[in-house]
Formats: structure tokens, C-alpha cells, sequence
């Protein structure tokens, strides 16, 4: 099936993502396969707060940059994570997924019992590990902030319009991923991107420095 490029807006016809650093080596890692580079950046959780009005706590955001040789059909789901190690990689969350999570959680109200995907890191005597399942939890009274479906169409065209572009491009792009990732005691972050045609790039992501 041929992947659709998604990040025209009806309006504006505005591309998503993000410009792309002049050189390669301008971002903190990069690794090339086939003629396929890739480099990338984890952002700080206090970075991703004065960046997106979106409430992206319970996610690691990653800035990625693809450069292609030759026509690379780019797509988010040939990107996942593995935290510490793990077995179980983890696959970057859509936009529509996000905004949706974010609306149910602030339409919940009191006493109401509200699920939502969760994806944490387990340490134990036995080792550490990635470990997904569902979380429980409980509105504060009124719905909040990011209730309505305005608010979830705007954060839905806030992380589309930063997202990392999809589709066939021979030019290189760039732009975020958006990791479900719940807490901060992960030691180590390995990032995989195995696009159409057999290139294979991982690369080791440096923590984040708090600013």
C-alpha cells in the first residue's frame, strides 16, 4: 500500500516539520546506512514545556533528521525506541492518538475512572525493563484545559506541524517524535529507523540535560 504524505493543512498548504540543521554534525548523534543518515536530539522536559502548548509529560520527544540519497519513502512507524536495553521497542505515538489521550483525560471528572496506554521502566534485582499497560486514573471536578474538540483539533495541528514529515522525499527533512514514555529513570535511550529498502541505522541517544 502507498504511504500518503500527511502535513498539508487544507488552508495554508504549510509543510510539517521542522528546517533542517545546515550540517549533520550540528546534532548531538548521527549514524548513515545505504545512504540513508540519520542524526537526532532528545529534548528536556522543561524544553518540550516552552515548545508545545500541548501536554506532552508523559512522552519523550525526540528530534530526528533523515537525509536521503536517493527517493526515501519516510514514514514514523519505521522508527521505535528501546529504553535501557529492553527487548520490547516502543513506537512513536500520532498526533491524532495524543490529542485524543489528552482530551479524555481532561474531560474526566471526579470520581470518574479514566484508562489510558501507559509505557514505563521497570528496575528490579533482575535487571530493567519496558513494560506496557493500562493506566487507572481520576478526574479533579470540572473539565479542563483541552477538553473540547476545538482543543483537541489544536493540539492534534500543533504536533502534526512539528512532526517529522511523511512520505516519498529525496530531500532530507526533519522534525519531532513523540514517544510514550512515563517517568524519567531510564539510563539509556537506542533509537532504530529501518526504512523501505533494507538500511538499518541505530543510534544511541545522549540523556537529556535539564535547563
Amino acid at each position: 500500500m502507498q504511504r500518503i504524505a500527511i502535513g498539508y493543512l487544507s488552508m495554508g498548504l504549510l509543510i510539517a516539520g521542522l528546517p533542517v540543521r545546515s550540517d549533520i554534525g550540528d546534532y548531538p548523534v548521527q549514524t548513515q546506512d545505504r545512504g540513508v543518515q540519520l542524526a537526532a536530539e532528545v529534548l528536556a522536559s522543561d524544553q518540550v514545556k516552552n515548545l508545545f502548548s500541548t501536554d506532552l509529560s508523559k512522552y519523550l520527544v525526540v528530534e530526528v533528521a533523515v537525509w536521503p540519497k536517493t527517493e526515501l519513502d519516510v514514514s514514523a512507524i519505521d522508527f521505535s525506541l528501546r529504553v535501557d536495553g529492553s527487548r520490547s521497542p516502543i513506537r512513536p505515538g500520532s498526533a491524532r492518538t495524543i490529542a485524543g489521550v489528552n482530551q479524555r483525560r481532561s474531560l474526566a471528572k471526579s470520581g470518574d475512572v479514566l484508562l489510558y496506554p501507559t509505557v514505563g521502566v521497570n528496575t528490579g534485582s533482575w535487571g530493567t525493563g519496558t513494560n506496557v499497560g493500562v493506566g487507572v486514573g481520576t478526574g479533579g471536578g470540572r473539565p479542563g484545559p483541552a477538553s473540547t474538540d476545538r482543543d483537541r483539533d489544536t493540539m492534534e495541528q500543533e504536533l502534526e506541524e512539528r512532526g517529522l514529515p511523511e512520505g516519498v522525499t529525496g530531500k532530507p527533512v526533519a522534525g519531532y517524535l513523540f514517544f510514550p514514555l512515563a517517568g524519567d529513570r531510564a539510563k539509556s535511550y537506542e533509537l532504530s529507523f529501518e526504512p523501505e529498502g533494507g538500511a538499518r541505522l541505530r543510534l544511541t541517544l545522549p540523556m537529556p540535560k535539564k535547563r
